[in-house]
């Protein structure tokens, strides 16, 4: 996608028709965020996971809270969705969910040896995964972080809708 036209995103009017304009950058980032997320997917099928399970084992396996309301945050979806997740990864006996003594509408969140040993094997996949996008950013390590500067202050210019969804310290977070 390369940019072109007005800066506003009105395609205008030319001799020939239409003028599509620039690309917005909102639109460019999704377009990219999926591609990648697309190949990511696909990359973690090999391995028997999808992103979103990937994404949910590493949350837990960091030390994120493991109360589902709290993961759900952490990973930033909601509930009705983790739990969606949560009831496959369970079905498939990568996790355990119990219900807390005190608070019975808590639910705690455990990794299961499967789930431990799927995680060992995404985590592989997505460090491969993971050089493949650092190397396309540039090959230098300021190069990482002058991309990363640049999603945070992206992420900064925006509003967030009430909802830090990223994890503290990384680019974009308000905290």
């Amino acid at each position: 996608m390369q940019p072109s036209g007005r800066a506003d995103g009105d395609p205008g009017d030319t001799a020939q028709g239409v003028n599509p304009g620039p690309v917005p950058v909102a639109v460019a980032m999704w377009h990219s965020v999926h591609r990648v997320m697309r190949a990511f997917d696909a990359h973690l099928s090999e391995q028997g996971a999808t992103w979103q399970v990937w994404h949910i084992l590493l949350a837990v396996h960091q030390g994120t809270p493991a109360t589902q309301r709290e993961l759900a945050q952490a990973v930033g979806i909601r509930e009705a969705t983790l739990t969606h997740h949560l009831r496959g990864m369970e079905d498939k006996g990568l996790i355990t969910r119990s219900r807390q003594e005190t608070n019975r509408r808590v639910q705690r969140i455990e990794v299961t040896e499967a789930g431990e040993a799927l995680f060992r094997r995404l985590k592989t996949e997505a460090i491969g995964f993971d050089r493949t996008l650092r190397a396309a950013i540039g090959p230098g390590e300021d190069d990482v972080e002058a991309f990363f500067a640049t999603l945070g202050r992206l992420a900064d210019s925006v509003p967030d809708g009430g909802r830090d969804i990223l994890p503290e310290g990384w680019p974009g977070n308000r905290r």
